[in-house]
């Protein structure tokens, strides 16, 4: 049976034990992460006699590449909802993105006006933006392309220096007065965009992304060739539509304080402390919240090895929920079985001792499209896991978003 610590990349157990002792007490509930064991024995033992492997002790790659061979008939079946034909290459977007909103049906989110965020890129107008269609001002600039276009083309056509530059000013002077609600929209860019957005999606490895605080996600309409790459961008649209919702929530909630611009600023960069703070007594106990995946950055980073909660595992589950709900019962039956599994993982042998393998749906996606590159990605897995943690002691449903929400500006949740 895999051990958690091992699990979680540890040497050793000592900070889920000193974890443990504290978070029995505060829970009143014992044997938590011997049960989280058990139960990520059995999920993994019920995967493998579903896809009929031995469950003595499989080797990894016999593990591995039957997931991913899940994952393939898992697209074929995908494409096919998205009537994106019987071909490798897909381009059919607008039905992507429909298909996409439909299952997630975002609420009506607070977010920027666009009146406000046009007057800023009117006064600072994008300087690359303006050079490329030879554009003399902002004011030409709004009058001949689209607002949600402009937005969107920001990420990748203009330089970080100029971003931080004109919005951390910009939004500085931000007041609620400044936001209303709208619905989250889903932009596909136009042709005229494309050559500009190439090196993006070299750098990203995907063709969207998302504006937080406008409620839009956008997508750059390259086609789709690489194997599990179309299950990896609808994932990811899905993904970010609830993301959008879950930061309008954040935006409501700074609504009525006094330090209104600052906070928003700190969301919108994704601001995590280096450590939550000492509890202040025996009784108690912080969870760090990392509101960003800092493996992709750094898989050793030391705040992945503490206690802590991540919000991105929320909304990739969220994008897992929807997923299942795909009408068709074949489809739904085939995809509905990576559904709880994004916190499971396991250790198979090896040639040369054992490998972990992450039986995570978006890990599995991500590793399936750089397979030629021979990486594989756990980072998911492991972040739900210290989820999945958290909710054996303080039970699961929106109990965890909930306090996520309440205490993300803090950076951790203090427990009781």
């Amino acid at each position: 049976m895999n051990k958690l610590y091992k699990l979680l990349r540890m040497s050793n157990d000592s900070i889920l034990r000193d974890l443990d002792e504290k978070m029995s007490v505060i829970s009143g509930k014992r044997g938590v992460i011997q049960q989280i064991e058990e139960e990520n024995h059995s999920r993994v033992q019920k995967m493998l006699k579903k896809f009929e492997i031995n469950t003595g002790n499989p080797s990894s790659h016999k593990v591995y590449s039957t997931l991913l061979d899940h994952l393939r008939s898992n697209e074929v079946l995908l494409r096919e909802f998205l009537n994106g034909g019987t071909e490798n290459e897909f381009s059919n977007f607008p039905e992507l993105l429909s298909r996409g909103y439909e299952l997630m049906k975002p609420r009506k989110l607070w977010v920027l006006k666009k009146e406000k965020f046009r007057e800023i890129l009117e006064s600072n107008p994008p300087p690359n933006i303006l050079k490329k269609f030879d554009y003399t001002s902002g004011q030409e600039l709004f009058k001949k392309e689209k607002l949600e276009e402009i937005a969107s083309s920001l990420r990748f056509m203009e330089s970080k220096e100029w971003m931080h530059e004109t919005f951390d000013k910009a939004y500085a002077g931000l007041t609620p007065d400044d936001f209303e609600e709208r619905d989250a929209e889903a932009v596909l860019l136009s042709g005229k965009w494309l050559d500009a957005a190439l090196e993006f999606v070299k750098k990203k490895h995907h063709n969207l992304s998302h504006l937080k605080e406008l409620g839009i996600v956008f997508i750059i309409p390259i086609k789709i060739e690489e194997p599990g790459e179309l299950m990896r961008v609808f994932m990811l649209y899905l993904h970010y539509l609830y993301e959008v919702q879950f930061y309008s929530d954040l935006f409501r909630g700074i609504a009525n304080k006094s330090d209104f611009s600052k906070n928003l600023i700190s969301l919108l960069r994704g601001d995590i402390l280096d450590e939550a703070p000492a509890p202040q007594s025996s009784n108690s106990f912080n969870w760090l919240i990392v509101q960003r995946y800092l493996a992709k950055e750094d898989e050793w980073e030391k705040r992945l090895f503490m206690p802590h909660l991540n919000p991105e595992a929320i909304h990739w589950r969220k994008a897992e929920e929807a997923l299942a709900r795909i009408g068709g019962k074949d489809l739904s039956t085939t995809l509905s079985v990576w559904i709880d599994l994004d916190w499971v993982g396991g250790y198979f042998p090896n040639d040369v001792g054992e490998e972990l393998i992450s039986f995570d749906l978006i890990d599995t996606v991500m590793s399936l499209v750089d397979k030629k590159y021979t990486v594989k990605y756990l980072y998911h897995q492991q972040e739900a896991l210290w989820n999945k943690l958290f909710e054996g002691y303080m039970g699961d449903g929106d109990k965890l978003e909930k306090l996520i929400t309440e205490n993300l500006l803090r950076g951790y949740i203090n427990l009781p």
